[in-house]
Formats: structure tokens, sequence, C-alpha cells
């Protein structure tokens, strides 16, 4: 299953979080509409959510999807068999097999196109890394600002900063493409997860201010 769903009604319909949209945010929106959580996190007390591999939702906002080039256009690209021209069913990624992949469309060498990849990915893990280590602090603040008397009122601000924060870093680290099927679009969702888990950060500060 590529991304979380809901049982909807009494008939438990089953129900895709996309009424929203198909963006990370969008679909953030839609759980917090709904008062849906996977878990409570064990330290902070946050109602934590699990993305569940979001490669379409993600690569639909890339250009491989505004081109109309498919997941089997890279992954299970067309290859000759005798007469017959079939696609690969060795499920992979293109980076093993760059010359049928990518080179159908892309006129350049493979090292470029290497290059290209791991450029977006490389940027990409960079900016998860930086959210990663923000997760970190704002789960010990809490800790720390929990075991000083905090009350939950006081840190339920916090904890919707974290519940976001985490949700929105886990879409781009659960998606297995590093950001390269939108590049782009996983620098903005990053870059909200940060901005969100700083701003639990305040949240936690201006809570123990109130003391």
């Amino acid at each position: 299953m590529s991304r979380r769903v809901l049982l909807q009604g009494p008939e438990k319909r089953l129900t895709y979080p996309w009424a929203k949209g198909l963006k990370a945010d969008q679909i953030l929106s839609y759980y917090e509409e709904n008062g849906f959580k996977d878990w409570t996190h064990a330290e902070t007390g946050a109602p934590a959510l699990k993305a569940q591999h979001p490669e379409f939702e993600l690569w639909s906002q890339g250009i491989h999807a505004r081109s109309g080039v498919a997941c089997a256009d890279c992954h299970m690209p067309y290859q000759r068999v005798g007469a017959m021209k079939i696609s690969d069913h060795h499920v992979r990624s293109p980076l093993l097999n760059i010359n049928r992949a990518c080179q159908t469309c892309h006129r350049w060498a493979e090292e470029e196109l290497r290059a290209r990849v791991v450029q977006i990915q490389d940027r990409t893990f960079e900016l998860r890394n930086q959210a990663m280590d923000i997760l970190m602090e704002l789960v010990a603040d809490i800790r720390k600002a929990k075991q000083a008397g905090a009350t939950d009122t006081e840190l339920d601000p916090a904890r919707l900063q974290h519940r976001r924060g985490q949700f929105l870093l886990d879409f781009i680290e659960a998606e297995n493409s590093m950001g390269f099927h939108a590049g782009g679009e996983a620098a903005r969702v990053l870059a909200k997860s940060i901005d969100h888990l700083r701003q639990g950060q305040l949240a936690v500060r201006d809570a123990a201010q109130a003391r």
C-alpha cells in the first residue's frame, strides 16, 4: 500500500486522503480535518501520523508526471525479446539501466544523467538531515518540558507542530526516490517540515516562559 487510507462510515468504505489534493500538506490537512492519528508518540504525546510510501503523490508533482511519463516507462522500460517489444519485468532503479530507462528521451551521456539525479538526491538528503536533527531537538525539548512539570494544555501547541513537521519529513523519507520524482516539491515539503518543527520549539519556549 502506497499511502495511509481510512475506513469511513459504518460500511468501512476505503478512502484515500486525496480530497484536498495530492500534495503532502493537503493530505495532512485532510487527516487533521478528520482527527486521524496512527499512534501517540511515546515521548512527546503528539498524535503522530505515518506516511506510507507516497511515491505516486510526489511523482504527481514533478516534471515526469507533467510530461506524461508513467512509472513503467522508467522502472520497466521496453526491451526486445526476439521480434517482440515487451516491458522489462525486472522492476528496478532507472540508474541501473540508464540506456533504456532514460536515454530514450534524454539525449545525454550516462554520466551526465546520473550526475543530475545524484545532485537532486544529495540536496534533498541535506534538507532531510536538517529536518531530522531539528525533529530530534524538538522531541528532547518537549520531553524536558514534561519533566519540568509542563501541563498537557501548555504542551499541546508544540505537539501539534511536532505532528505536522514529523509527517512532512516522513513523507519525503518514506517516498524512496530521495526527492528525484519531484525535486522542487520535495524541497518545499522539507522546508515546511523545518518551519513546523521550529515553531514547535518556540511553542515549548513560550510554555516555559508562561510558567
